[in-house]
């Protein structure tokens, strides 16, 4: 049986799930996953070792963890004594709100540094309102009604901005302006990474010179608009490489390649082994 990248969205516009057992998540393990909803998640108990945005990672005990819309996961190992609490918000529902004006202070931080630690008594907090929020929403006329739902979302998205306020201080005009500029090319590199690899194309879409464009990103997230990029194209190539069994020839034409010769010097650069490796290492969950 071919593996597959699955996408991931809630099936209504908030979803609360809770997990407390590894046997619960364990088709999980292994796979790649893009994340097409605002996901928020509390880890109360166990371990999850994972890959968010090819930045490897390790969910622990009182982590919060943020998921922007279009992350890439991928799930190493889960610890049997696993206790997660989840929030996840449909892209149909995220259509609705406004998710770069709520985060607009943080979103480089959510962005960069997804998983946050918080003290216990902040995390049964936490817990408490996800346990309040399960009960609600199993309730018909919560799951319709969108205004209640904008105001969770808004409690949620706020919640996660006040953590990155506290352990990320930064100037809040600077910061306002780069993290929109960076912001709004990140929603242009995920629409045209896979025909766009120019950087000098998104600050002309932008409307900036390439001189203040590649300053105001380098500002706001600490690397280059060519790394973002470089980034999103590797970690989707990662992904159909592992996820997938199609050609190798037809994922670098996927992702923007003129031919496999410019998609194995690209890979072997960033990733230090060709694709081809990459696809027949093995890993031990």
């Amino acid at each position: 049986m071919d593996k597959h990248i699955t996408w991931l969205d809630s099936p209504t516009d908030i979803m609360v799930s809770k997990y407390t057992s590894a046997s619960e998540l364990r088709p999980y393990i292994g796979s790649f996953f893009k994340i097409r909803s605002a996901v928020f998640i509390l880890c109360m108990g166990g371990t999850i070792e994972c890959s968010v945005n090819s930045s490897e990672c390790i969910v622990k005990q009182y982590n919060v963890i943020t998921l922007v819309p279009n992350s890439f996961v991928e799930v190493h190992t889960i610890s049997p004594d696993i206790e997660l609490y989840l929030v996840a918000f449909s892209s149909d529902f995220m259509g609705c709100v406004n998710y770069i004006r709520s985060t607009m202070n943080c979103i480089t931080y959510i962005y960069r540094k997804p998983i946050m630690p918080v003290p216990a008594s902040t995390a049964c907090l936490f817990k408490d309102f996800y346990d309040v929020l399960s009960g609600y929403t199993t309730r018909l006329h919560t799951v319709v009604n969108k205004e209640m739902t904008k105001a969770i979302f808004m409690i949620c998205s706020q919640g996660s901005v006040g953590l990155y306020k506290k352990n990320e201080p930064l100037d809040e005009h600077e910061l306002n302006r780069y993290t929109e500029i960076f912001q709004n090319f990140l929603d242009l590199a995920l629409k045209f990474y896979t025909t766009q690899h120019n950087v000098s194309f998104y600050a002309e879409k932008l409307g900036l010179t390439l001189s203040y464009f590649c300053t105001s990103v380098k500002k706001a997230i600490g690397r280059t608009p060519l790394e973002i990029i470089v980034q999103i194209i590797i970690t989707d190539a990662k992904a159909e490489l592992k996820g997938t069994n199609l050609e190798i020839k037809k994922i670098a034409i996927g992702l923007g390649f003129s031919n496999l010769s410019f998609f194995n010097k690209f890979f072997r650069q960033h990733v230090g082994m060709t694709p081809q490796e990459y696809r027949g290492k093995s890993y031990t969950f």
